[in-house]
């Protein structure tokens, strides 16, 4: 119902029978400019200084990463790749090497605590704590070793026959693999049986200096300032000892008295096979400077003197010439008064068969005779083998003082009074045989033999 008043409401229609015409557009709001939606604010860019900052970091780590690696392998790696190599090199070649470090610098390695044998050279050993190796590329040009101690045991002549073999072996020579120069400095050397099995050389603050220029055979230079020879009987040296040898040429000065080097000297020189000169120049002097213990020769006096010179050559392949000269003063022989022994001779003949002494002699005192005997040379040294007689010789002639403040010199000033007045007479002679042996290759056998015979008397109250 409605009331009267009220319009009538208007004829439902069913919404399909309608035509609404075209879709109305959708309705727009318009809302405070304070309500409005804002768009989403843009991300910050980066900045250009953060982002390097950020690579400089990751180069910074990148380096320092490289570097540890590179620190790593210098100090751990690199090291142990050189003393792998030294010791395969030196395997491949018959060389037995034990390092105990490596270290580097900017023109080689430095080898240290070093200890080398060889199969081939069986009584050699060296050790040293440093070994300073300078590369030129990858390849070692200069060896210089410290302060090394070096060991043979053996014959001079085996050990030069046995390095020699070696280097002509497949594993030795000079090769690639060696280095062109070696220095050895400051070292020591101990040789046993070098020339006799029982004698010893020992040799100190040794420097060798060794080269193949061009690979040619080896051009050597080797000093020492002490070299002394032990034997059973004493201790010989110690002398100065220089050595030079070069392709065809060898050479080899000894000088006995260091203190003064050009005074007391002897001089060897040789080629490739032999010894071809010897010349021995020895000044008066006494001869404890000289190092040679006159114990060791059979020799007995409190001042005992030398004076020497002597020379060997070699004229050919089957001729030698030798001639010497001299005398040691100050013999003590169960003689009334120290002798004076004196020589001077020649010897002529075939090296290896012997040279025949002659035309010599010798004075011992008053007493004179001649010298025989023979001098042969081999390849590892020389042997000389001499026989003397002298006298007979009167008593009288032995008859001298003996020396200011002698308690002698009274009984001598009585005598001779007596002799004055013809109360006495000394009667007899004297006479000598003396012997000498020496063997380079033996030196602790070398003997020296001088017996006097004297039948001397002094008769009392002669009419």
């Amino acid at each position: 119902m409605s009331s009267p008043s009220e319009p009538p409401a208007p004829p439902r229609v069913p919404v399909r029978d309608l035509d609404l015409g075209p879709a109305p557009l959708p309705l727009t709001l318009e809302l405070p400019a304070e309500t409005r939606k804002q768009p989403a604010p843009e991300a910050p860019r980066p900045s250009r200084k953060g982002g390097a900052t950020r690579w400089l970091v990751r180069v910074g780590v990148l380096l320092a990463v490289l570097g540890a690696g590179a620190v790593a392998f210098m100090v751990w790696v690199l090291p142990w790749l050189v003393r792998r190599e030294c010791v395969q090199a030196a395997a491949a070649h018959g060389i037995a090497l034990a390092i105990d470090d490596v270290a580097l610098d900017a023109d080689g390695f430095h080898l240290l605590g070093v200890v080398a044998t060889a199969a081939a050279l069986p009584g050699a050993r060296a050790q040293a704590p440093q070994i300073d190796v300078t590369t030129s590329g990858l390849h070692p040009d200069r060896l210089t070793v410290h302060r090394a101690e070096l060991t043979l045991t053996g014959s001079w002549t085996a050990t030069e026959a046995a390095l020699a073999a070696w280097r002509v072996s497949p594993q030795g020579g000079q090769g690639a693999w060696a280095p062109a120069t070696v220095v050895v400095d400051e070292s020591r050397v101990v040789w046993q049986g070098p020339f006799a099995e029982n004698a010893r050389v020992e040799a100190s603050n040794v420097r060798v200096d060794v080269s193949w220029p061009g690979g040619s055979a080896a051009t050597v230079h080797a000093r020492s300032d002490s070299v002394a020879i032990a034997v059973p009987q004493g201790k010989l040296g110690p002398w100065r000892v220089d050595i030079d040898r070069s392709p065809g040429t060898s050479r080899v000065r000894v000088a006995l008295d260091p203190g003064v080097p050009d005074a007391c000297t002897v001089l060897i020189v040789g080629d490739d096979a032999r010894t071809t000169s010897v010349d021995v120049t020895i000044p008066r002097s006494p001869l404890a400077r000289l190092g040679l213990p006159p114990m060791l020769f059979g020799l007995r006096g409190k001042a005992l003197q030398v004076e020497a010179s002597a020379h060997y050559g070699v004229q050919g392949t089957q001729r030698a010439d030798a001639t010497t000269k001299g005398g040691i003063y100050g013999i003590e022989a169960s003689l009334p008064s120290a002798l004076d022994v004196t020589w001077d001779g020649s010897a002529t003949g075939e090296p290896k068969a012997g040279l025949d002494v002659k035309k010599a002699k010798l004075a011992a005192g008053p007493l004179s005779g001649a010298l025989t005997g023979t001098v042969k040379t081999f390849e590892d040294g020389f042997r000389v083998d001499l026989a003397w007689s002298g006298g007979p010789v009167p008593c009288a002639a032995f008859d001298t003082p003996l020396g200011a403040g002698d308690p002698l010199d009274v009984a001598f000033q009585l005598r001779k009074l007596a002799e004055g007045v013809g109360l006495t007479k000394l009667s007899g002679d004297v006479r000598a045989r003396g012997t000498l042996a020496f063997d380079s290759r033996d030196m602790g056998a070398a003997r020296v033999e001088f017996t006097p015979e004297v039948s001397c008397q002094v008769a009392l109250f002669h009419p």
